[in-house]
């Protein structure tokens, strides 16, 4: 007879992994679904809610059935900023504009306007960005209407999967703090933010710590799951959270996740004196503490891209890892700009693009793979300098997320921060970090941080090479300085695109599918 099991649900942008763990934060079993993100204009991003439970109920259905016998507790993760808009009835009336959308720029902007940037980042933590709720709220209130007036709630994509498995709306703190309208000093929703977004606090489901479990799972999403029914529901967190409680993020550990983008976040106690503007503050996972973030705004993306479009899906990561390391520390004196769908932190420029620096005939792919990954490691750098620069100690790196099983990458993150860079036993630490929470919730931790380092602790490290370090630390100038010198040519691109259209993009908008 299998022992007890805590199910998780991990929602990430590409994907919806189950994981069945054992108490001890061992992996039982595990299954992975993918579902499409839609891109009907550029800057769009859609996904269908459904979608996502139904591959959740697939993931699941996967799973032995004795060990989904076996399971006691379940615990969420997802990614953050999407907006679902649901009837009374919980059913969605449109698609998700989920967090990487860059559609509401000319609402962001009216929300800044409104306001003042200082203002916005010092209630709500968050540099202002269209990855948020409130600007993709705005452009719905705009540019449809009926669904606006029509919706009763508004759901992030765990809210969704909560919805589904219980039956009752609930939602967390961490993901409320990345709606852009709570005010995280006090803990509860921005009067004046609602009000000019066009909403009230009723809008969102009720707020609750991410270690509560209010509801259970409903007999409908058992029979669905194939799970036993009244298995309480962990509210969870978001996936940034989740990972960094998951990989022991905290006391100079410093967390760096690559998945479809790349997060760098810091865990401390209370919110700096001297918040730079350019870093993002939100509630953490734990109570009372503070999640520090950068995030970019694509990263393992391109590498699927170059997979995808530029190889013809004729090869895979392993052999994408192949290429990479054919080529020297450098990739021959080639840069590579990874801001294909923008740039977030450290430059919070949406204008930018992607773009290869000194291409030669001498190149080849293995150099157009790699320079990806040193163009990815070159931001990570520049958002630790940030942290550094406010006295945030970045005494370990820790790398999590699919990124973190390519060894090559690992190595390159290492030599291009000159710094060593821990990989923990389970890199998939957003699904651990929810069932962390699950435990809690259930009383098998008195506190998911105490946990997290026992059950996951790091298991490889990759330390700089002096030469290759060096051949980074000559290119980071030009890097840097590259950047500098196309930004004024991003605007005036960008700003010629959106005399085509008013979403910053030529013509109208397309009809919605389905």
């Amino acid at each position: 007879m299998p022992g007890p099991c805590v199910l998780t649900l991990d929602l990430g942008t590409s994907a919806c992994k189950a994981t069945l763990f054992r108490l001890d934060g061992g992996i039982a079993a595990q299954a992975s679904v993918e579902y499409p993100t839609r891109h009907p204009a550029p800057g769009w991003a859609e996904q269908e809610a459904d979608a996502w439970w139904d591959a959740a109920s697939a993931g699941v259905r996967r799973l032995p059935p004795d060990l989904r016998r076996s399971v006691v507790a379940v615990g969420l993760s997802s990614h953050r900023g999407g907006v679902v808009p649901v009837d009374a009835a919980g059913r969605p009336l449109g698609p998700c504009i989920i967090w990487m959308d860059r559609r509401s720029l000319p609402q962001l902007e009216a929300f800044v306007r409104a306001f003042g940037r200082e203002r916005l980042h010092r209630v709500t933590g968050l540099v202002p960005d269209t990855e948020f709720t409130a600007s993709k709220l705005l452009w719905l209130r705009e540019h449809d209407p009926a669904t606006f007036r029509a919706a009763r709630a508004y759901l992030q994509p765990r809210d969704y999967l909560y919805l589904r498995l219980t039956g009752e709306p609930a939602t967390d703190y961490t993901l409320a703090s990345r709606t852009m309208l709570l005010d995280i000093t006090q803990r509860t929703w921005w009067a004046d933010g609602c009000a000019y977004v066009g909403v009230t606090p009723g809008a969102f489901p009720p707020l609750f710590p991410s270690a509560a479990a209010p509801y259970r799972v409903s007999d409908e999403a058992a029979a669905i799951l194939e799970i036993p029914a009244g298995v309480p529901v962990a509210v969870g967190a978001g996936d940034r959270p989740c990972e960094a409680l998951g990989c022991g993020t905290g006391a100079g550990r410093v967390m760096v996740s690559t998945g479809t983008t790349t997060n760098v976040s810091a865990v401390v106690p209370d919110i700096p004196a001297v918040l730079d503007p350019r870093v993002m503050s939100s509630l953490h996972a734990v109570d009372g503490a503070i999640l520090l973030e950068q995030g970019m705004s694509a990263s393992g993306a391109i590498l699927r891209w170059m997979r995808d479009r530029l190889l013809a899906g004729r090869t895979d990561y392993p052999k994408l890892d192949a290429l990479a390391a054919s080529a020297p520390a450098g990739a021959g004196s080639l840069l590579f700009l990874p801001f294909m769908m923008g740039a977030r932190a450290t430059r919070w420029d949406p204008d930018a693009r992607g773009v290869w620096f000194g291409l030669t005939e001498a190149h080849d792919r293995g150099a157009l793979v790699r320079s990806i990954m040193e163009g990815v490691a070159y931001e990570v750098r520049a958002c630790l300098d940030v942290l550094e620069g406010m006295g945030v100690r970045a005494g370990e790196v820790v790398a999590v997320g699919g990124g973190a099983r390519s060894a090559l990458w690992d190595r390159i993150l290492a030599d291009v921060l000159d710094r060593p860079v821990g990989v923990p036993r389970q890199t998939d630490a957003a699904s651990l970090g929810a069932m962390l929470l699950a435990a809690v919730a259930i009383g098998c931790y008195p506190t998911p941080e105490r946990a997290a380092r026992s059950l996951n602790p790091v298991v490889e490290t990759y330390r700089p090479s002096p030469r290759a370090a060096a051949a980074y630390r000559a290119l980071w100038d030009t890097y840097m300085r590259l950047y500098d010198a196309l930004r004024p040519v991003f605007r005036e691109i960008a700003a010629s695109q959106r005399e085509g259209g008013a979403d910053g993009r030529p013509g109208t908008a397309p009809a919605r599918e389905g």
